[in-house]
């Protein structure tokens, strides 16, 4: 088996890639992944997402810890393993990030990486619901809807914030992202629109694109410093399959790393401690961990004002119904229908914390996740100062990496993230909160000064399941990558996902992920860039 470019996973980025290489018939691309086929009704009902996460046959079913700053305790992340990857899973929100994040990538010398060098792959990859302009795009394959966001909870949320002083951002993913918003969505026509759906389904047949599933790749082959092919487990086989051009890994911010050191390329030291022969000492490799760290805040109200009240058993079979006979309903709803990104202090210039908002509540009783009548928000940390690694426990490449984030390293983190919960209090106790206000469940009432919403927070911390950065690109010497994707350290591979983030976005991650595929690929393909935008945005002010 000889192919020109094999691309190493098939989710966000991998689908796009591969996609994007096989339009031109003479290459040839073989795409790996290691989990099964994404058709399947409970990933194509966006309503099925609770399905999704809990599923073992889906994910990795990662852990990261034992965190040093959280008591040792551990944290499940949630990883994509089947066709579409991670946008087969996760919630389908649609964020690309904050323009000053990707002009913060240009300062660090990535000067391709500008926000107006990344606009034009933004639009370039979208079909945006309301139409285009010169922000938002209309051609593109993957389908992007605002959410309906019916449910009365949702316009309270709205007008609680404006309340508290804040103001809704009529597209936040357009001039202006800082204030509230009705969420927009990987959603169209009632179904999931993973990179799988929009890229790689319609790209199939191609005769120069060939799909192995159930796929686990061991490592790349590198000889006198190139990759050259990979060795795979398939079908209880190993099998070695050669590359003339490129090995792309798109295996995501914990698998990409850990397939680098496998193959020898990483911290000398810490590969010889493994028996692994060095063929690159990278030791940026797993560094640079990020994530979006947060907490829930809870409340309490009535059966009849919570979203809890349609998903009763009888409410459950409507929906099921109303979406396999006509893909409408709350089968086609995420839940997760307005956000918000704000600044909880005024001296940083970006929406340093995200907050995503539910009609309805969740406590984890006997060991499940179960709905309860009230509404929460999840609020995370946008741009964490705090920073982990990925490192390997084995040189078996079927035990999962070690991965530790460090939160709350930054006593900064824990500040943020502390006044996001006053923050998110104030809002509720506007007058728009007055009729559905009940108890509040977590943090609860006793928790009222800073020590004891700290404690709150290292108790109860979780992520937003968006690890990136650990094969950053840069200019300098630790960084992984260059600002093509490709690895300093050995030649004819690349490495295209979250994990070479330099920093993390302001957002959810699918989005920007999806955008740097399709600018990298253009690379890769020998095509000039996209022309820069000229689109104006928002830029706040920070004081002083």
């Amino acid at each position: 088996m000889r192919f020109d470019y094999i691309v190493v996973g098939a989710g966000s980025a991998g689908c796009i890639v591969a996609t994007r290489l096989s339009e031109d018939p003479s290459i040839r691309v073989l795409l790996v992944e290691a989990g099964g086929s994404d058709r399947s009704p409970v990933i194509a009902m966006p309503a099925a997402l609770p399905f999704t996460y809990q599923s073992r046959k889906l994910g990795w079913g990662y852990e990261s810890g034992p965190e040093p700053h959280l008591g040792g305790r551990t944290i499940d992340e949630k990883r994509g393993r089947v066709v579409g990857g991670t946008s087969s899973i996760n919630a389908m929100i649609f964020n690309r990030g904050n323009a000053l994040d990707f002009d913060g990538w240009a300062e660090q010398g990535l000067t391709e990486w500008g926000y107006a060098q990344c606009l034009p792959y933004f639009r370039r990859m979208e079909t945006f619901a309301e139409g285009a302009d010169e922000w938002r795009g209309g051609e593109g394959p993957m389908f992007i809807s605002r959410c309906r966001a019916a449910h009365k909870l949702y316009d309270t949320f709205l007008r609680g914030g404006e309340q508290a002083g804040f103001e809704v951002a009529p597209d936040h993913n357009g001039y202006r992202q800082e204030g509230l918003h009705i969420a927009q969505a990987f959603v169209h026509d009632g179904l999931r629109w993973s990179s799988a759906r929009g890229y790689l389904h319609p790209a199939a047949r191609r005769e120069n694109l060939e799909v192995l599933t159930h796929a686990r790749v061991d490592r790349v082959v590198i000889e006198n410093g190139a990759a050259v092919g990979i060795e795979m487990r398939h079908k209880g086989e190993r099998r070695t399959v050669a590359c003339e051009r490129e090995v792309i890994l798109c295996a995501g911010a914990f698998n990409s790393p850990q397939l680098l050191m496998l193959s020898g390329v990483g911290n000398a030291d810490d590969l010889r401690a493994h028996g692994i022969e060095l063929k690159a000492h990278a030791p940026g490799v797993g560094r640079n961990l990020e994530n979006h760290p947060g907490v829930n805040l809870q409340y309490a109200t009535n059966y009849e004002d919570s979203l809890v009240s349609e998903l009763n058993m009888l409410g459950q079979v409507r929906l099921a119904a109303d979406w396999a006979l006509r893909r409408k309903g709350l089968g086609t709803s995420n839940f997760f229908e307005a956000g918000a990104f704000l600044r909880t202090r005024p001296d940083v210039g970006f929406p340093n914390m995200q907050f995503e908002f539910l009609p309805l509540t969740r406590q984890l009783r006997n060991g499940r996740l179960v709905a309860i009548p009230g509404f929460q928000f999840w609020m995370d940390l946008s741009r964490p100062e705090s920073r982990g690694a990925v490192t390997l426990r084995s040189a078996d490449p079927s035990a999962a990496p070690s991965i530790v984030f460090n939160h709350l390293e930054s006593r900064q983190d824990l500040q943020d993230l502390v006044d996001g919960v006053k923050m998110a209090r104030d809002m509720i106790r506007q007058p728009a909160w007055d009729k559905f206000r009940g108890e509040e469940l977590a943090p609860g009432a006793d928790a009222g000064t800073d020590a004891e919403l700290e404690r709150f927070v290292r108790a109860n911390l979780g992520t937003s399941f968006h690890p990136s950065g650990t094969c950053r690109m840069g200019v300098d010497d630790e960084a992984v990558v260059d600002g093509e994707g490709r690895v300093k350290a050995v030649r004819r591979m690349r490495v295209v996902d979250g994990s070479i983030m330099p920093r993390i976005v302001t957002a959810n991650l699918s989005a920007a992920i999806m955008m740097m595929a399709e600018k990298i690929t253009d690379r890769i393909l020998g095509k000039p860039a996209l022309p820069p935008s000229a689109a104006p945005y928002h830029r706040a002010v920070a004081a002083s």
